[in-house]
């Protein structure tokens, strides 16, 4: 049982107890009053962890010590559900008393140690446990054993067991609170035939195509349900009503019963009973009372255009077009009131509105619950309204999305609910945290080619993007292998000062064996160097930061960047010996020469969630300038800088369009969404500079043109890319995992000049396939499975993935694992 004390009983006996356990409590009564609170900690704390409280008591550290504060910290602590007791003990925080520390020791309820269900024969542990809410490990709360009776039956009235009950009970033991559910199943009831009475502008298959409940057959169980027979009802009517129907009833649903002795179970027999009424047209709708905006503006909001077969559905979309265009705008409390004008003779149906305009409505006070680990701050400052501003939906509304593009949440409520006083209303965020902590390791295995090679590389990262629950982002990796061994940590945050600027550092070092062509010398006096390989070790310090600024207008988030990354490379071999293919190479031999680049990025996001969207558009233009320390700059140093000058461009455009979506049941809607991608890249060389051929753009096959290894060969390289993407995605796990279909189209050349006067269909590189996408911020991963082809001399080639061979297009599918990058 919770138990709380009053304020003032409470606080007397905290500090008799300070004042006999803790040797730096004050003896003076009162002293604590006003003294800022430094700390919060706990005592006693088993199961439940210090840093998932953080996220409360941060926000009352550095508030002044009163009743007040300490009363809410109470509230707050108790309303978690985790401790039957909190008791206060309060000190100095330092010597001269000017700040206190608080120890809150606390009681916590039992952990559940074990869950049992009895009776359940036709349903499996594993499912059941699936649709309670309390799980092994938890802290016990009594509470939520009603709401967990409840799922339970309704789960399996879901199922067809109209008569199941179920019932539960605990028991206390050494290791915990052992859960029992005893459930009584009952027999199933399956839906053997659906009729219709009174029916005569539609048939039994239309209508039977829109309802819920299905007959049970080959691909249905038929399982029925009683809510869905008054859920089916208005379905029906409102079928009608969209159709010019506007009095369709139904009157009456019989249910017919028998029992299957053979199936052992109930079997029903639905007839709806329906008067459907005569068919209307739409004459029109009219305003009075509406001065904020005028009649004409309220007339383009009305979908249903004059004379049209009356929709009902669609009357009503238009009646909350003009109430969210009040509510946008912080008119709340407004009243509407419809008249509706019916002509039996001519069948005609008008609306009047009536409309009671008040005062605009303002935010009283902004809430944030459910919040463990982040701090409170970190939610407030990524909505964009505070308290004293007008009401208004569409702040609301990018606040949800910002905080869902944090992932720091699966899941964000807004809530408005009355303020204090008439046109004053609070706004409520309820937030359920999950995890922003990623642990990546594992092997990959590179083969035995060389025996003195261990062919095992190592790897491992890890990622807190939420560190201290401060927004924070904090990663470190390493790769361990025979011939590679690199190290790299990076840090970055969205906010600095208080605005929404964002900063990113990262620093990294790498060792690698490596090889490349080499020219050699034959004994005609020619030079090849398609052949002969060459080995070099190559170390490389690397060093990057950027800075951008965000704007957030109502349309999209803008973001303004820029940055500066620097590594310097030395590549080892014998140069008396072997001479380099690429100049890249041999540039770095045997010295540490700087590799540099400038850019800046401006970028335009009107998607609704980054990572997962399924609307809404992205479009980012980038341009970086390679080269920043010419070779001579330093007059000490006359021959150490860099050779390669040029611009690269970066064009960026996405569009997402919901196809589908359909609920399926009460907790997953069947959706599909198309999304266009298209990037176009281009490298301008200055200063007659060469772009060597390791740094050209090219198509990696992970990210543009999947599927494709054509990166080694000279087609697979130019100065100028153009990749396209449609996907089609259904999300499975919305939020985690989505199956998609896609194809790709990517072109390169050689130059800018020669795409824009010599792209032909050979210079496009075709792919498609299916794939498997997770979109859970811990695993970043997508399964594909892709088939390559191009067109050559006019006919479809379907080629291996270096780009050779002719191959049947069903015997051409690779695996590719890639990842699922956001554009930013």
């Amino acid at each position: 049982m919770r138990t709380k004390h009053s304020f003032m009983v409470f606080v007397a006996a905290a500090i008799l107890v300070a004042a006999s356990v803790l040797p730096a409590f004050s003896q003076d009564s009162g002293w604590y009053y006003d003294k800022p609170i430094k700390t919060i900690t706990f005592e006693n704390l088993k199961n439940v962890k210090q840093n998932d409280l953080e996220g409360i008591t941060s926000s009352f550290v550095g508030q002044k010590f009163t009743d007040e504060v300490i009363s809410s910290l109470y509230d707050r602590m108790f309303a978690l559900d985790y401790f039957e007791n909190v008791e206060a003990k309060v000190a100095k925080a330092d010597e001269a008393a000017s700040s206190v520390k608080i120890i809150l020791a606390v009681t916590e309820r039992p952990v559940v140690s074990a869950i049992i269900f009895k009776g359940n024969s036709q349903l499996r542990k594993s499912e059941l446990q699936e649709t309670i809410l309390i799980k092994e490990k938890d802290i016990f709360v009594q509470s939520k054993l009603l709401s967990d009776e409840r799922a339970l039956r309704n789960h399996y009235i879901e199922k067809g067991y109209t008569a199941a009950t179920v019932s539960s009970s605990f028991e206390t033991q050494p290791s915990g609170i052992v859960v029992t559910f005893n459930i009584n199943e009952g027999q199933r009831t399956v839906v053997r035939s659906i009729k219709f009475n009174g029916i005569v502008n539609f048939s039994e298959k239309t209508l039977k195509s829109k309802i819920t409940l299905k007959e049970a057959g080959l691909f249905n169980k038929g399982s029925f349900q009683e809510a869905s027979l008054s859920n089916d009802a208005r379905i029906i009517t409102t079928y009608y009503q969209n159709h010019g129907y506007a009095d369709a009833r139904v009157l009456n649903v019989k249910k017919d019963s028998s029992f299957n002795s053979e199936k052992n179970l109930n079997e029903l027999t639905i007839t709806f009973d329906i008067n459907e009424g005569e068919k209307y047209k739409f004459g029109g709708m009219t305003f009075q009372g509406n001065k904020v905006f005028s009649s004409e503006r309220l007339q383009t909001l009305v979908r249903l255009p004059v004379d049209a077969v009356y929709n009902e559905t669609k009357f009503q979309e238009s009646k909350m077009a003009i109430q969210n265009l009040y509510y946008e705008n912080g008119y709340t409390s407004n009243r509407f009131d419809t008249e509706m004008k019916k002509s039996a003779d001519s069948r005609v149906i008008s609306y009047v509105l009536h409309i009671t305009e008040n005062s605009r409505s303002h935010i009283e006070d902004i809430l944030i619950k459910g919040n463990t680990k982040t701090k409170e701050y970190v939610i407030r400052r990524e909505i964009p309204i505070e308290p004293g501003d007008i009401f208004s939906n569409t702040k609301i509304t990018n606040g949800l999305r910002n905080l869902y593009n944090l992932q720091y949440f699966s899941a964000v409520a807004p809530e408005v609910s009355p303020g204090s006083e008439e046109n004053l209303v609070d706004l409520v965020f309820s937030v359920e945290e999950q995890s922003t902590t990623s642990l990546d390791f594992g092997f990959t295995f590179s083969g035995v080619s060389n025996p003195d090679d261990f062919p095992i590389a190592l790897y491992a990262k890890i990622q807190d993007s939420n560190l201290f629950g401060e927004g924070r982002s904090l990663s470190a990796g390493t790769t361990l292998s025979t011939d590679e061994q690199s190290v790299n940590i990076g840090y970055g945050q969205n906010w600095l000062f208080g605005k929404p600027i964002s900063t990113n550092f990262s620093l990294g070092y790498s060792h690698s064996n490596n090889y490349t062509l080499r020219d050699k010398f034959l004994p005609d006096g020619s030079i090849d160097d398609d052949y002969y390989y060459m080995e070099y070790e190559q170390h490389e310090f690397n060093l990057s930061a950027s800075l951008g600024h965000r704007w957030t207008p109502d349309f999209a988030i803008l973001t303004l960047s820029g940055g500066l990354s620097g590594s310097i490379i030395n590549n080892i071999y014998d140069s008396s010996i072997y001479i380099p293919y690429d100049s890249s190479v041999s540039q770095y031999n045997n010295n540490w020469e700087p590799k540099n680049s400038l850019w800046s990025s401006f970028s335009m996001d009107g998607r609704n969630i980054n990572y997962d969207p399924s609307s809404g558009w992205f479009f980012s233009q980038r341009l970086a300038w390679y080269g920043l320390l010419p070779e001579g700059a330093i007059a000490f140093a006359p021959r150490w800088g860099e050779r390669e000058f040029y611009l690269r461009t970066d064009s960026k455009v996405e569009k997402y369009f919901t196809l589908v979506d359909k609920p399926v049941s009460e907790n997953w809607s069947f959706k599909l969404v198309l999304m266009g991608y298209s990037g176009l890249s281009f490298q301008f060389p200055f200063f007659d500079s060469a772009i060597k051929q390791s740094n050209q753009l090219y198509i990696d096959g992970m990210f543009n043109g999947r599927g494709w290894s054509v990166y080694n060969n000279d087609g697979g390289r130019g100065q100028a890319l153009w990749s396209n993407i449609i996907e089609l995605r259904m999300p499975v796990v919305p939020g985690a995992i989505s199956f998609d279909a896609w194809f790709d189209a990517v072109a390169i050349k050689d130059s800018a000049q020669n795409f824009f006067t010599e792209l032909t269909s050979e210079d496009w590189y075709f792919s498609f396939g299916p794939s498997v996408r997770f979109t859970i911020q811990q695993f970043p991963l997508r399964l594909l499975f892709t088939n390559t082809f191009q067109i050559k001399d006019g006919e479809v080639v379907f080629e291996n993935r270096d780009g050779t061979g002719d191959n049947a297009w069903y015997k051409n599918w690779n695996f590719v694992l890639s990842f699922n990058l956001v554009n930013r």
